[in-house]
């Protein structure tokens, strides 16, 4: 029998403990779907690739390329014809990804409607005459109503096919065209860590130049793990070029620093046309703690022996994402990392070069179950989700990129230096 006093000690614990949890379990951002935060596999629809006609008017619809999302196509009327848009599963963001080719067998105008199964229009049309150079569609041709369907008024050239996509394709093998560019130029080397549930390697490139037993810090860098976020992809891209060109900074910063870069996690997302999800129905940026799919525990697999190693120490960690604005999350302020406080400092400096561009900064907790809170967790080091604008002018991306490269390598290698000048 527990005594009274015991008893009451016991229960004046418990209501202790209760009151100091941080909150209830994370069940999801204001924005997540019911049930974001459940990683194990989910059933998916694979999309059928197809080319569809409308043999009376000699219009045709295709889907049959890498990246590609179109589930339907039929004609309402004489001049409008209608695109059935379908997720790979649900529920799902609202990031609703298209990507077609459409021709006609005469020059004509029509309109073509994009109608979205469960998500509302999202993503300004891009045109293109080859599906490598794009632009958008002029404001005039498309008009999108109360209900979230977008009309664009299209002109279509004799037997001449136009791509039409939600963002310029920047899929699975142009990442890994991208990559091997990369490889030939700078001391960047190449490695499969894993496999996608489709059996796509997911890629790292590791880029230094110092040996394996010099000491160093590590950059940790991760990017598409949502397919249609294309405007992160291509910041992730222009940051990666910039810390493994042949400058003067980025030489220095690599005798001090080695990048482990993952910039296509997603894989079967990318190349299935896919609005949020993997291969297995999930939203990979959700699966930082459970690590239920096989992508983040690659990553997770090749990362951990990092702890381990007496020569490396992780610094930083930086996840690129796009939503409607430039965005960063940071680590909340009040919680200590190494280096302390380094985010708001690079945000600090970007913004002194770029005083006109708009940064939002919101911070979070490290509850979450995402990268860059499995970075902190895990390595005790700072790290930033940092999304770019959907609609951002890709000349600027590319400055604002190239700065923010710059900025972290000089504040990256300030950091460096105190701490070895502590040390001794």
């Amino acid at each position: 029998m527990v005594p009274y006093r015991s008893l009451f000690l016991l229960l004046l614990t418990c209501l202790i403990i209760q009151s100091c949890k941080s909150g209830e379990e994370f069940s999801g951002f204001s924005y997540d779907p019911e049930g974001a935060t459940v990683t194990t596999d989910k059933k998916i629809q694979l999309q059928h690739k197809r080319t569809i006609g409308i043999s009376a008017d000699g219009i045709w619809v295709s889907n049959e390329f890498d990246g590609a999302r179109m589930s339907n196509f039929y004609q309402v009327n004489d001049s409008l014809y209608r695109l059935i848009i379908e997720a790979e599963n649900y529920p799902v963001n609202n990031s609703p990804w298209y990507a077609f080719k459409i021709h006609s067998d005469s020059t004509r105008e029509i309109d073509l409607q994009l109608s979205y199964k469960e998500g509302d229009h999202r993503y300004i049309p891009k045109l293109s005459s080859n599906g490598k150079q794009w632009q958008p569609i002029a404001d005039s041709n498309i008009q999108v109503d109360t209900s979230g369907t977008a009309t664009l008024r299209l002109s279509l050239d004799d037997g001449q096919p136009l791509w039409i996509s939600a963002q310029e394709l920047l899929t699975y093998n142009n990442m890994l065209y991208w990559a091997d560019s990369i490889r030939s130029t700078s001391p960047t080397q190449l490695d499969t860590v894993g496999y996608s549930h489709q059996q796509r390697p997911v890629v790292k490139m590791t880029i230094g130049q110092a040996a394996s037993t010099q000491p160093q810090g590590v950059l940790i860098i991760t990017g598409r793990q949502h397919p249609p976020e294309v405007t992160g992809g291509l910041a992730s891209q222009v940051f990666i070029e910039t810390l493994a060109a042949d400058t003067p900074l980025a030489n220095s910063f690599r005798e001090e620093f080695e990048i482990r870069a993952y910039p296509l996690v997603n894989p079967d997302g990318v190349q299935g046309g896919h609005w949020r999800h993997n291969g297995a129905g999930v939203d990979l940026n959700r699966d930082w703690q459970a690590f239920n799919q096989p992508e983040t525990r690659a990553i997770r697999d090749d990362l951990l022996p990092l702890k381990d190693d007496a020569n490396r120490s992780v610094y930083y960690g930086i996840d690129f994402h796009s939503t409607n604005e430039n965005i960063f999350y940071p680590i909340n302020r009040d919680i200590t990392t190494f280096p302390d406080d380094f985010t708001y400092r690079w945000i600090e400096d970007l913004e002194k070069v770029f005083p006109a561009t708009h940064f939002a900064v919101e911070p979070f907790d490290t509850s979450s179950p995402i990268a860059k809170n499995w970075i902190f967790h895990t390595f005790g080091a700072d790290a930033v989700t940092y999304e770019v604008d959907d609609r951002a002018d890709r000349q600027k991306l590319r400055r604002v990129s190239q700065e923010a490269a710059q900025i972290i390598m000089r504040k990256l290698l300030d950091e460096w230096e105190k701490s070895n000048s502590n040390a001794q």
